[in-house]
């Protein structure tokens, strides 16, 4: 019994350690991701109305707060709002896809949670599994 208490012990320790780093590790992960989003606008973009119209830029759903990494995605122009018109057009050539910001928090959230559960867990773990002092009885006639 005493080297199943032991294992569970540095099992907890190891549980709580990695769950601690990842909690601190995902706070700049999720500020990078925060620091790189953008409202854009996705437009379908269609070279024939432009030449008839002067805006070949369809907008397709409405405009969300997105990281996209590849700059050449965007167009010129602005839309509702200030928000970065970017070529969906573009964006299915390439085969991105955008992540929205919400989805990220979302997902950072849960991971936090969980991460937190498992550090609790293992403090827990480490915590009833702690030697505990001998009591020695002497025997008196």
């Amino acid at each position: 019994m005493r080297s199943a208490s032991k294992v569970l012990r540095k099992l907890g320790l190891i549980v709580a350690v990695l769950a601690a780093i990842a909690l601190l590790a995902s706070v700049p992960v999720l500020s990078s991701y925060e620091s790189r989003a953008v409202l854009t606008q996705r437009v379908q973009v269609d070279d024939a109305a432009a030449s008839l119209f002067g805006d070949g830029h369809r907008p397709v759903g409405s405009p969300q707060e997105l990281v996209i990494d590849d700059p050449k995605a965007f167009v010129d122009g602005k839309g509702e709002n200030g928000a970065r018109l970017v070529s969906e057009n573009y964006l299915q050539e390439k085969g991105i896809y955008p992540l929205q910001l919400r989805t990220v928090q979302f997902v950072g959230s849960l991971t936090r949670i969980g991460l937190a559960v498992a550090l609790v867990v293992g403090l827990l773990l480490v915590a009833l599994t702690r030697p505990r002092p001998q009591v020695t009885t002497t025997h008196s006639r």
